[in-house]
């Protein structure tokens, strides 16, 4: 069971967007907005290191997306909607995103949540 969290929005429990970030992050969100496109989400899975390098990360930035660290990409200015292009160009989801900042699994998650809402058809949430 996830514990329920303190009351308290700052770091680390809620990362902040600041301007400093979106700063910090100007080249990984760059990246990974790029992957709304279908060939650069091939080439990017084809090639994943080639494909960061040429997109100007740096070697930190680079070991974050390799180990799929949601959290650590956004405390260095990745933002949400950005990195769920990667999450989704990965094989995952907001829900991965979410259970990686919280410190458990994805399906730890989904049973912690007590209401489904879906708009789509035949979807079990």
């Amino acid at each position: 069971m996830i514990e329920l969290p303190p009351f308290s929005l700052d770091e680390p429990g809620t990362i902040e967007f600041t301007a400093l970030r979106a700063l910090q992050g100007q080249a990984l969100n760059r990246f990974a907005l790029s992957l709304r496109k279908p060939g650069n989400r091939a080439a990017f899975l084809a090639d994943e290191t080639g494909y960061l390098r040429a997109a100007g990360l740096s070697d930190a930035e680079i070991d974050l997306v390799r180990r799929r660290d949601w959290t650590g990409l956004m405390q260095v200015g990745g933002h949400l909607q950005a990195v769920l292009k990667l999450a989704a160009t990965v094989g995952q989801d907001l829900w991965h995103v979410g259970a990686h900042n919280v410190g458990c699994t994805r399906d730890e998650l989904l049973a912690a949540c007590p209401r489904r809402v879906s708009g789509i058809p035949g979807s079990d949430g």
